[in-house]
């Protein structure tokens, strides 16, 4: 058996005192890009362990949907649960996983879903040291895979978890043709920043600066160019999971909302849900049954006169219709229209 890609083998000490022979490593350095940058800092000094969402599904168990059958049934696996602390080994792979993936992540705010990781699985696994190449005729006299086989289980394994922990969105599709599954395609979702401490406020911050650095670099019609080749490369190809379920892609279009802040929870939208209850309840309300001269009177009081040239005007009106006293506004129909009268000569 051989390995591809870059391993990090244990010491002959450790490797003998029953430690894992290769541990996943990732050794790139990390993209020049803000987002990418400030969650491989975060990672840097995440637990697992501590990740309530990877917690909450290890203790609950998770079914994961697999694939879509012809009676409109999903083939599932179930991961029953589990003790909540994650095994070394599983907490490594998790690291190093991550950590590609977040290497390969689209970070263009344009996108028209966002935050695919372009990357194939076994391409991920080869960039932590975890793709195994078996040899050919390694099962079998005349060899059950002729060619060899690649395989990256405990990858995989770690992959399901984060799905199952609503982490990731993991597309899966199966060739009828060939017999084969295509090439998974993943896409971070809101709770794997969650689960890193970033607020969906924070996570659009950084969206904003993408956008602003794009602008200032002039390269957002360089990026619709790329991504309208990359779309149409994509749907031409027949090694890769599609995007053409309008239930996965309504789903990746709300995440996008989520990130965006485009949906109806988003603190903008909210404000303007209230302010039509508001407008809905003031027209439920009764009519406001006063005259117009007493509604034009009050709009001068409270907005164009001073108080002493009201209270002057209104002393005066009440004199000349030899009044006892000053009557409240909408009592008196003829001192409210000399009142108006008057007034509107100072405004």
């Amino acid at each position: 058996m051989s390995i591809v890609g870059a391993i990090a083998p244990l010491a002959p000490s450790e490797n003998q005192s029953g430690a894992r022979r290769y541990i996943p490593k990732f050794d790139l350095p990390m993209v020049e890009h803000a987002i990418a940058r400030r969650l491989d800092a975060i990672l840097s000094a995440h637990n697992w362990n501590k990740n309530s969402f990877m917690r909450k599904m290890r203790v609950e168990g998770k079914v994961i949907n697999r694939q879509k059958l012809k009676d409109g049934t999903w083939k599932t696996k179930t991961l029953p649960p589990r003790r909540a602390s994650i095994r070394l080994e599983r907490e490594q792979t998790l690291d190093a996983l991550t950590r590609a993936m977040i290497y390969r992540a689209d970070y263009d705010p344009e996108a028209p879903f966002l935050f695919e990781v372009k990357a194939s699985v076994e391409e991920l696994a080869r960039m932590i040291g975890q793709l195994h190449e078996y040899e050919p005729g390694y099962d079998g006299e005349n060899g059950k895979y002729r060619h060899g086989r690649l395989a990256c289980d405990p990858v995989h394994g770690a992959l399901e978890d984060m799905e199952a922990a609503d982490l990731v969105v993991v597309v899966r599709e199966f060739d009828k043709e060939s017999k084969t599954n295509k090439a998974k395609r993943i896409f971070f979702k809101p709770n794997l920043f969650k689960g890193f401490g970033l607020t969906m406020e924070d996570t659009r911050k950084m969206l904003n600066s993408a956008r602003k650095w794009q602008e200032k670099e002039g390269l957002i019609k360089s990026a619709k160019q790329k991504r309208q080749a990359e779309v149409l490369r994509q749907s031409e190809s027949d090694r890769i999971a599609s995007l053409d379920r309008p239930s996965l892609r309504n789903l990746l279009g709300r995440l996008k909302r989520e990130f965006t802040g485009a949906n109806k929870q988003t603190k903008q939208v909210m404000d303007a849900e209230h302010r039509l209850k508001e407008a809905v309840e003031k027209a439920s309300k009764p009519k406001d049954d006063r005259s117009p001269t007493e509604i034009k009177l009050r709009q001068i009081a409270i907005s164009q006169l001073p108080p002493y040239q009201i209270r002057a005007a209104k002393m005066k009106v009440k004199d000349e219709l030899n009044l006892a006293s000053v009557p409240d506004l909408g009592t008196n129909k003829q001192f409210d229209e000399l009142l108006l009268a008057m007034l509107e000569t100072y405004t």
